[in-house]
């Protein structure tokens, strides 16, 4: 097990070099630069824009060559140093310190909101197969895989904020980030972010309960007498667990690199999706790079995680 969770590590570190190399070129031969968004403000008070231009860039290396801005950049992300965010005005380390508690509450919200009731309300549908809650509990499920998130959100909004008047239309950063305040206001945009998440969980929990009902060791559990509730919750339930913890956990990666970012944006949540919007509309290079890095390394550990907890979960499986 050691020896595979080192492999693992090691190809971990390749892909994440090979993502962030390709980021930094892609972002490097576009027509815009960083310092595109100073040029018009200078424009307008008159001043010679192509000297000042010049020298933004040599201040900052932006006027190397793309080797050197890629070995440099490498060289300095080694001793901690992620650069420096234009479009902030700060170290992009400071920046990111500063705003990714909000993505982490975000996604961690929605994932508790999404599983409990997800496995909850497929475990029941299961139970009560073929009767009205089965319906709904299916309907539900395939309506909530097929609507966009950010056009959730954006009707959330309109019904409980506009409408309605029940919360507010911005996220407001005063309240302390574990508030009853901040937690309330956090209820559309775990909703918007989580029911997807949710329905799909309903839909394949559902599944893997109904394949796992019809076995023969459900057949002898109960001839032995024992209660119903053990035979769901400690024999099927357990042994179907291990498909639904791979849906989870890689519905988990595409929510830290997709969904939440997105919520972020239509929710005016000032986490990492909202500085990686802000920075790619201001050409920031290294905020784009260190939240994408960032991304990935979070992908490739829950891949990795997901690896390990199904050892846990079946001892039958043994990575050699």
């Amino acid at each position: 097990m050691r020896n595979y969770i080192i492999k693992r590590l090691i190809y971990s570190i390749i892909i994440a070099w090979g993502i962030l190399t390709i980021t930094f070129i892609l972002l490097r031969v576009g027509p815009t630069s960083p310092v595109d968004r100073y040029i018009l403000n200078i424009a307008a008070r008159g001043q010679d824009v192509e000297s000042v231009k010049q020298a933004i860039e040599a201040r900052y290396g932006l006027n190397k060559p793309i080797t050197e801005q890629y070995f440099s950049y490498m060289a300095n992300l080694l001793q901690g140093n992620w650069g420096w965010s234009f479009s902030a005005s700060m170290p992009v380390l400071e920046l990111i310190g500063s705003h990714w508690i909000y993505s982490f509450q975000l996604i961690l919200l929605a994932t508790i909101f999404a599983i409990i009731l997800g496995v909850g309300l497929g475990m029941l549908a299961a139970v009560k197969q073929n009767t009205k809650f089965d319906y709904a509990a299916s309907i539900f499920s395939f309506i909530g895989i097929s609507i966009p998130g950010f056009w959730l959100g954006l009707m959330l909004i309109l019904v409980f904020a506009v409408y309605l008047g029940v919360f507010k239309t911005y996220y407001d950063t005063n309240y302390p980030i574990w508030s009853l305040e901040n937690l309330k206001q956090l209820i559309l945009p775990v909703m918007a972010l989580g029911i997807g998440e949710l329905a799909g969980y309903v839909r394949y929990t559902r599944s893997a309960m109904l394949d796992n009902l019809r076995k023969e060791f459900v057949t002898t559990a109960r001839a032995k007498g024992l209660p119903e509730r053990t035979v769901i919750g400690k024999h099927v339930l357990r042994n179907a667990i291990l498909p639904l913890v791979t849906i989870i956990m890689f519905d988990l990666g595409s929510v830290v690199f997709g969904g939440a970012y997105l919520t972020e944006i239509v929710f005016g949540i000032p986490g990492l999706g909202q500085v990686s919007f802000n920075a790619i509309f201001a050409n920031d290079y290294a905020v784009v790079v260190a939240v994408t890095l960032i991304g990935t390394f979070l992908v490739l550990f829950i891949n990795l995680a997901t690896d390990l907890l199904y050892t846990y979960l079946d001892p039958r499986i043994r990575y050699e």
